[in-house]
């Protein structure tokens, strides 16, 4: 079997070929991607806690080492960085990060009900002229205004940037299928760099309870973010929170949409939104594929991993795995347990993780009290062509 999570079947649905494979190879050598990619649970949970044998640097990788692609900068710290050097990276961040998301977390409510109200009258325009009989586009409209807008509170961003900020995003979301080469997701990158460089000079030596000022003013046991990391962190930041919410509100309603009797449910019931956002990261991950490099030969189910070989670990091929989930195939909004994968584990757990988590409990129930005639719109939905990041392009829907 070979593994083409880039074909138009995968692109719709990636599952199917997850179940075979981890069946009949879950250790399996990708000549497509240069890769070996785990399919299994268990081997997944125990890659991100592996930090002794696999690097999360994939730039050490051999695979790139004949594309005169850039290795990192080894003094430049990012959220990337390995053991031992990632805890004060990580120390610095939690500090930095947890309690301006918690701040901000009300904020969110706010920004949710004030582009609810925008939605009906967009619906009443569009079917004034007869475009799509009333149809919307939930991504456009609502799935990436929300979290681009929180995160810009978060960092103080000028009204008149997010929109940039937003473009930024998404370029470099339908690159990271091709990170390595020099594409627009890269020039991407680096303009929002550039963007969040400015602004740290603009900030430096003022007062403020953004989170520049909160990054570049972090302290622990002595350590400092440099400027340059404050400014990749910004960027790492930006990345992580929007798209991974973008993608959740989009293939979660989407989901919701194709189990009517679960999107009844959550509305007859919407304290019960913890616990089905955790189901629908599981169900359809917002991520599918992380990447480590080996830093040592070892084996595996039979396979010999060897030194700079790149190992993906298949996120949604693990939350669909029959030994850790019963009925896996199923969306279960009260399914508890769930140990899903969906923000990775360890040392490396996504930083995005806390705030994706509470806007989509935010925005979820509030888009079903708004809207209690929410269905799916005549049109198919489309999804993203990428494999790293699952998500929809668009995702049509009818509100009145």
């Amino acid at each position: 079997m070979r593994f083409d999570p880039f074909s138009d079947a995968a692109i719709e649905d990636p599952y199917p070929q997850y179940h075979a494979l981890r069946a009949a190879d879950p250790v399996h050598w990708s000549d497509k991607l240069k890769s070996w990619v785990l399919f299994r649970h268990d081997d997944v949970g125990a890659f991100f806690r592996d930090d002794e044998r696999l690097s999360s640097d994939r730039s050490k990788a051999t695979k790139f080492r004949s594309t005169g692609s850039p290795r990192s900068a080894p003094q430049l710290r990012t959220v990337a960085i390995d053991p031992p050097e990632h805890g004060p990276v990580r120390a610095l961040l939690n500090a930095t990060l947890a309690p301006r998301v918690r701040a901000v977390a009300p904020r969110v409510d706010e920004l949710v009900a004030t582009l609810l109200e925008r939605l009906g009258p967009a619906v009443e325009r569009v079917a004034e002229r007869a475009e799509l009989d009333g149809e919307l586009d939930f991504i456009e409209r609502f799935a990436y205004p929300l979290p681009i807008d929180v995160i810009c509170e978060l960092f103080d961003v000028p009204a008149r940037d997010r929109t940039q900020i937003r473009a930024w995003s998404h370029t470099v979301a339908r690159g990271m299928d091709r990170f390595y080469s020099r594409d627009e997701a890269g020039r991407g990158l680096q303009e929002l760099h550039g963007y969040f460089f400015r602004l740290v000079e603009e900030r430096r030596g003022s007062g403020g309870d953004d989170l520049i000022h909160r990054l570049a003013a972090a302290e622990h046991r002595g350590d400092r973010f440099s400027e340059l990391e404050v400014v990749v962190m910004c960027g790492t930041l930006v990345f992580a929170g929007h798209e991974t919410t973008v993608n959740l509100l989009g293939n979660g309603l989407n989901a919701l949409l194709r189990h009517p009797e679960q999107l009844e449910r959550l509305r007859a019931a919407p304290e019960g939104i913890e616990v089905a956002v955790e189901e629908l990261l599981r169900f359809d991950s917002p991520a599918q594929l992380i990447s480590r490099t080996a830093l040592a030969d070892f084996a595996l189910r039979g396979k010999t991993i060897r030194t700079g070989d790149a190992v993906l670990g298949a996120i949604g091929a693990a939350n669909r795995d029959r030994d850790a989930f019963a009925d896996p195939d199923r969306l279960d909004l009260a399914r508890e347990p769930n140990p899903h994968l969906a923000f990775g584990f360890g040392t490396h757990f996504c930083p995005g993780a806390q705030l994706t988590r509470i806007e989509a409990r935010a925005a979820l129930p509030a888009l079903l009290r708004r809207f209690p005639r929410l269905r799916a719109g005549g049109s198919p939905p489309v999804r993203r062509r990428t494999a790293v990041l699952r998500g929809l392009e668009r995702l049509p829907v009818r509100v009145d």
